[in-house]
């Protein structure tokens, strides 16, 4: 008896009737799969808001009362404002960055954003819910050169006028890109440390809160941005756009990309988010004249600060 197989027309039907299930269901489990990380992003930053407030009554308890304020989450999910430092203590996900705020004992969800994974969570009506934050082509507009490219231009408008940024730092689906603005925010100039703190030496200990307090007022008038999409860039950054290695800083070289230099009579040059790492007291800028180098970190009349912003692609 002769036994009968599937012909090409039937084994190419079977794999286009596939192909079409393929395309309908890849985006539905994909949608599923985004939306349980959101939910569990947001239930993290739940219990994290409830962590926080037993840290407040446990210390409110043993005498040591939290003070009022908003306090920045490091990447280990603790809190900080000025010299004070607190450990959160959550089982599970925690935060990596973004501001709490604290007022009477309790956290004022309102003022209140935690960044955890990938994710932005804020709160409205009390209610844990992800901020979708910009991309770049929402807020950009390409100008000159290839799209998502180093030293690509682009007009961006972020809530006060356009200004325009280069491209420091390609991004890809996973990593956002790094646009820095063409000069200094404006004419002001910056101490990398904050002026009025108290700091042994005007050491390190302030984690460049003098530039972070511009950049708060920066992400005030970016009002398209969340304040975590706002920094200040890093040597490695500037050296790695500029087609030197990472730690090519260490040799202070000249600058070969125009963008990357500061034609600015107001301000000597801008400052980096890098500190100098055998020398407490100073940190790295790059200045207008096109080469990089280092200065003290009280130094509040010569560098502006030149932002970065990072926008998903």
């Amino acid at each position: 008896m002769k036994k009968k197989g599937f012909t090409l027309i039937e084994l190419l039907a079977v794999i286009v009737v596939l192909a079409i299930i393929a395309l309908i269901a890849t985006p539905i489990v994909m949608n599923v799969i985004s939306n349980a990380s959101k939910g569990a992003a947001e239930r993290s930053a739940d219990n994290y808001v409830k962590a926080v407030e037993t840290l407040i009554a446990t210390k409110r308890l043993d005498g040591e009362p939290v003070e009022d304020g908003t306090y920045e989450i490091d990447e280990n999910g603790n809190i900080k404002s000025g010299d004070v430092e607190l450990t959160v203590e959550l089982n599970g996900t925690k935060p990596n960055g973004g501001s709490i705020e604290i007022q009477d004992g309790q956290v004022v969800k309102g003022n209140t954003s935690i960044k955890v994974g990938d994710y932005t969570v804020v709160f409205k009506d009390g209610k844990a819910t992800i901020k979708e934050l910009a991309k770049l082509l929402d807020v950009c507009e390409l100008t000159d050169g290839e799209e998502n490219e180093v030293g690509a231009e682009y007009n961006c408008y972020l809530g006060a006028g356009v200004r325009t940024f280069y491209v420091l730092e390609t991004g890809t689906s996973s990593k956002p890109a790094t646009l820095i603005l063409e000069e200094n925010y404006d004419t002001t100039t910056q101490s990398w440390c904050d002026q009025n703190g108290d700091y042994p030496n005007n050491s390190l200990l302030c984690q460049a809160d003098g530039l972070a307090a511009k950049l708060d007022e920066i992400a005030e008038a970016w009002s398209k941005l969340d304040r975590s999409q706002i920094g200040i860039p890093s040597m490695e950054q500037i050296m790695i756009a500029d087609g030197k290695k990472a730690d090519a800083y260490l040799d202070t070289p000249d600058l070969d990309s125009e963008w990357l230099l500061l034609n600015n009579p107001n301000a000597s040059g801008y400052w980096t988010s890098t500190h100098h790492a055998d020398k407490s007291t100073a940190a790295w800028s790059v200045r207008f004249y096109s080469e990089v180098g280092y200065d003290t970190v009280n130094r509040d009349n010569e560098f502006g600060v030149r932002p970065v912003i990072t926008l998903d692609i």
